[in-house]
Parts: C-alpha cells; sequence; structure tokens
C-alpha cells in the first residue's frame, strides 16, 4: 500500500486501512502520508508509536492522529542542522492544528473519546481518515504555491 496512485486508494483510505492494522492513530496518520509523498516511514512510525492515545495511551493530551501529522511534516520538512530556519514546517504545523480543531473542536484526545462514546474506533478511523488527507492536501498545496513563485526562465527558443 505504499504510495498513491490516481486509480489507487485515497490517502484517507490507506491511513484507515494501516489504522484496521493495529497500527495506532499517530503511526497510521505519519506512514500514509508519508509513503504517499515516496518517503520511508520506517523511522517515523517509530517516532510516532509513543503518541498514541493521546501521549503514551494516557488519552489525555492531542489527539495521536494530530501528533502523526506534526512528525510526517518533521520528517519532510524539518530541520536538520542547529541554526536552520523552522518558520515553513511551524507554519505548516499551526495549519494542520487549526484544521484539526476547527474540524473537532479541541485538539485533546480524552474529549475526543468522551464525545464518541461506544464508537471510538470508528470515530478515531475517521480522524485518521481525515488528518491524511487533510495533510497531504496541505502539503500538496504548499508545495504547488512554492513553485509558483520560483521566477519563470525563458526557454531561450526562437
Amino acid at each position: 500500500m505504499d504510495g498513491i496512485g490516481k486509480d489507487q486508494q485515497s490517502i484517507g483510505d490507506v491511513a484507515s486501512a494501516y489504522f484496521s492494522e493495529q497500527f495506532h492513530c499517530a503511526e497510521a496518520v505519519a506512514k500514509a502520508v508519508l509513503n504517499a509523498r515516496g518517503e520511508c516511514a520506517r523511522a517515523a512510525v517509530a517516532c510516532a508509536t509513543p503518541f498514541g492515545g493521546g501521549f503514551g495511551r494516557s488519552f489525555d493530551e492531542a489527539c495521536g492522529a494530530l501528533s502523526g501529522g506534526l512528525i510526517a511534516i518533521g520528517q519532510l520538512h524539518g530541520r536538520r542542522e542547529p541554526g536552520e530556519d523552522w518558520g515553513y514546517p511551524a507554519a505548516l504545523a499551526a495549519m494542520l492544528r487549526d484544521a484539526f480543531a476547527e474540524r473537532f473542536g479541541t485538539t485533546r484526545c480524552s474529549e475526543l473519546r468522551a464525545r464518541f462514546g461506544e464508537a471510538q474506533e470508528a470515530e478515531c478511523r475517521e480522524i485518521v481518515r481525515f488528518m491524511a488527507e487533510e495533510l497531504h492536501a496541505l502539503l500538496t498545496e504548499q508545495t504547488e504555491q512554492a513553485q509558483e513563485a520560483l521566477p519563470k526562465r525563458a526557454c531561450g527558443c526562437s
């Protein structure tokens, strides 16, 4: 299921399938987004592991699906050296967090789970789907905007 083509499943479907395959929320989002962008997700999935269930299965902090998205942003655009600018990944993270909060009214796992009641697994799967799709769209949009901002070169042909 690595990578997503036009005739393949949507990234949300892929993330949902990973969630069904016993990857938790943070792992499923990070894996689906990174694989769709042609990145190896193995290390990111490992980094996402402690973030599942609102940080260490406490169900009390940020939703793991949001954390998984932030981990994917870090792998794709995070700093590699001290002093490098981190404005771009920070902006992406803020946009993703805002989209999550707007859609669900909170980023806290405990508040979401209390709202879901008996349907927690199904609702969490939908959050995983939403986060993977939202982040993939955000990354695609930002890439397209960056490419449009590049100066146009004349081809030199007559």
